[in-house]
């Protein structure tokens, strides 16, 4: 039976469903509630699937950016995270980044340890 209901579409799907409530319980649950549910839940894990698509695009180019020039993408991620366009920075801005940049190069942690112990939580649940 599962072979059966797995390999159907939605539409033949949500059929099915209705008609298994009906015999059941004699109750008329039409199709067409049960396609707007399956269609959600597809919708759902199209989303899911695109957005796990876009940060992996993501990740690969931040990658090489990292491995191309690793005091360019640190400063680059400062500016990002501080919010501030490194074209339109005062001098004194550019100094405070360039220094932390230096520190993250030289060592200093770029991720907050609190998210790091909480990635480190999460993990062991």
């Amino acid at each position: 039976m599962y072979d059966e209901v797995s390999h159907q579409s939605c539409d033949t799907l949500a059929q099915t469903m209705s008609d298994f409530t009906y015999r059941f319980n004699e109750t008329k649950v039409p199709k067409k509630h049960y396609k707007a549910l399956l269609g959600r839940q597809i919708e759902e894990v199209v989303s899911d699937s695109v957005a796990l698509s876009m940060v992996n695009a993501y990740y690969k180019t931040l990658a090489e950016f990292n491995k191309g020039n690793r005091q360019w993408f640190v400063s680059a991620m400062l500016y990002v995270e501080l919010g501030v366009k490194p074209d339109k920075a005062s001098q004194q801005t550019i100094d405070a980044v360039s220094k932390l940049t230096n520190a993250v190069i030289n060592g200093t942690a770029m991720l907050n340890p609190a998210l790091l112990d909480a990635y480190t939580d999460l993990l062991k649940d």
